[in-house]
């Protein structure tokens, strides 16, 4: 490459007839000052090329940078997303879990509930049987006791030998007060 020096102090042949000296001159001095300025501007050019190459593999960087860090955050924001769901749907199959547990015990304690209270109906039908038995035995007997004539009494004696044996009672039967009142007893109990 030529500079603008060389061009200044380029010599030309001297011929007879030739060109102006100092026209010819004058040209290669302007082009030697249109060169410098051209490779001045080319210098320039060439440095703010670099600045930019500079900045440009700076910026590019920093868009690499980004698009990782972007791309991080869409696959976190992505497994966030999973994690939620996957933590959703367990809590959902826990609560579906614990809901089908309730209603089971619910249900079995209604049928035990149900049990008892049927149980409850057949030892409150015994015990008003019971109760019907013992009030009928008891109404038997005071209607014979209305129909037994007593004896006359004797002044100085003794009750039980007037009614005849020990073992007999007033209306002339064996003692079955004590069956009955063991009747009213077990029937109580079950109260």
């Amino acid at each position: 490459m030529i500079t603008p020096t060389e061009i200044r102090q380029h010599s030309f042949k001297k011929v007879l007839r030739g060109y102006d000296k100092e026209e010819v001159h004058a040209f290669l001095l302007a082009l030697s000052h249109e060169w410098e300025q051209q490779l001045e501007a080319q210098r320039n050019l060439k440095e703010e090329m670099s600045k930019l190459q500079a900045s440009y593999k700076t910026l590019k960087e920093v868009e690499d940078m980004l698009h990782k860090t972007l791309m991080q955050a869409e696959q976190s924001s992505r497994d966030t997303i999973e994690n939620a769901r996957q933590k959703a749907e367990l809590r959902l199959r826990e609560a579906e879990s614990r809901a089908h547990e309730i209603v089971k015990r619910g249900i079995e304690d209604r049928n035990n509930l149900q049990k008892e209270i049927e149980e409850f109906s057949r030892r409150r039908d015994q015990i008003l049987t019971q109760l019907r038995v013992f009030l009928k035995t008891q109404l038997d007997r005071l209607e014979s006791f209305e129909l037994v004539e007593l004896p006359p009494a004797r002044r100085n004696g003794n009750v039980s030998t007037k009614l005849g044996k020990p073992d007999e009672n007033l209306f002339g039967a064996a003692d079955n007060d004590s069956s009955d009142t063991n009747l009213l007893d077990d029937i109580m109990d079950e109260l």
